[in-house]
């Protein structure tokens, strides 16, 4: 909010300056204001979501970008409730209901940071490759180049995909957009790449919300671990995009993948576990297709694990290593028993759907 380089340590130090909030920021930073913990630690092409809130007083500015914040969080929850496109309106509220008192969504509120921008991208991207578009994909792909760090395995997903469709247009147009992006964001902020180079151990070093850090904890030999609780994520996502019917089957690689992301994350903070949301959403909704009463247990245990079981991975965290990490693969496997359970009835719900539409065959008319 001072206009300022954030990669500049000295602008760090010098922060209190601006009043008691800029003083409190300062003052959290660990162990000193000089160490590169006290840095920026996200791409320069922040400036340009950022910026525009400097030009305000301090205090109007930290509130405008409260607001900002809170619309864009909650925007990503709507966006994530139409593109689930849920059958029943019982199963949209539950998921809504559980998402505005899940943890992640009233902690990113709290800390004002931006993974609702993340969610948003998730489903841009989504709906461009179900509809095969270009547009949708680059610009959440640019919304999700803002955090690199967490995305970095959905990226992946994305790109395997869209060199299986041949797609090299959209490959072409994301790939020079975002680069061109970034080249102006460092040819504004050269100290950026030293700066975060300096503080990627640091930063990596915090990982007690990490799948990482969990995984390595869960067995006597941390790598038996690590091998255990990655190897069920990847079964999992693999059994879900299996099972998954044809034409959810885009929806369920961008939100499992995005869960996979969050799982190989280096570094992981309890507000970046929103961008689990639309993987609970799939979840959902596929278990839509499930006879009850299986329907409403998976219901129930979905919607319980959104809601009490987020805050309680964070209260058990000091009992047990990283519980948070586990919830990545927690919600990979609602997934996968989600799609194996329903696999088969595709046909015979959109049977349903088609017998009860108005002015079918099927339909009763008065």
């Amino acid at each position: 909010m001072t206009g300022i380089s954030p990669y500049n340590a000295n602008a760090w130090a010098a922060a209190g300056e601006f009043g008691a909030i800029a003083a409190n920021v300062v003052s959290m930073c660990t162990p000193t204001v000089y160490e590169p913990t006290c840095l920026w630690k996200y791409p320069p092409t922040t400036a340009f979501l950022f910026a525009p809130f400097a030009l305000l007083e301090v205090r109007n500015g930290l509130d405008a970008l409260a607001m900002f914040m809170f619309v864009t969080t909650t925007a990503g929850v709507v966006a994530v409730g139409q593109w689930m496109r849920a059958r029943s309106p019982l199963t949209l509220a539950i998921f809504l209901c559980a998402c505005v008192i899940s943890h992640p969504f009233v902690f990113e509120v709290h800390a004002t940071h931006f993974e609702g921008l993340g969610v948003i991208g998730i489903v841009l991207v989504a709906v461009g490759l179900a509809t095969r578009r270009t547009t949708p994909i680059v610009l959440g792909a640019l919304l999700l180049s803002l955090k690199p760090n967490l995305y970095a395995g959905l990226a992946v997903v994305v790109l395997a995909i869209l060199v299986a469709r041949r797609d090299w247009r959209t490959v072409a147009w994301t790939v020079g957009l975002i680069g061109a992006a970034n080249l102006l964001a460092l040819r504004l902020y050269p100290e950026a790449i030293s700066a975060l180079l300096a503080g990627a151990g640091p930063i990596s070093a915090v990982g007690w919300a990490t799948t990482w850090a969990f995984a390595s904890s869960v067995l006597p030999v941390a790598i038996a671990g690590i091998v255990l609780v990655y190897a069920v994520a990847a079964a999992a996502f693999a059994l879900a995009v299996r099972f998954a019917p044809a034409e959810r089957r885009d929806d369920v690689l961008v939100a499992g993948g995005a869960a996979i992301a969050v799982a190989v994350s280096p570094y992981v903070h309890p507000y970046d576990l929103l961008v689990l949301i639309p993987a609970f959403a799939i979840a959902l909704v596929l278990s839509e297709r499930i006879g009850q009463p299986a329907r409403g247990i998976l219901l129930v245990t979905t919607a319980g694990m959104l809601t009490a079981g987020t805050w309680l991975a964070i209260a058990g965290s000091g009992t047990v290593t990283a519980l948070p990490g586990v919830l990545p693969v927690v919600v990979l496997a609602l997934l996968a028993t989600a799609a194996w359970a329903g696999r088969g009835r595709t046909a015979v719900a959109f049977r349903d759907i088609a017998t009860s539409a108005p002015g079918s065959a099927g339909s009763s008319r008065p």
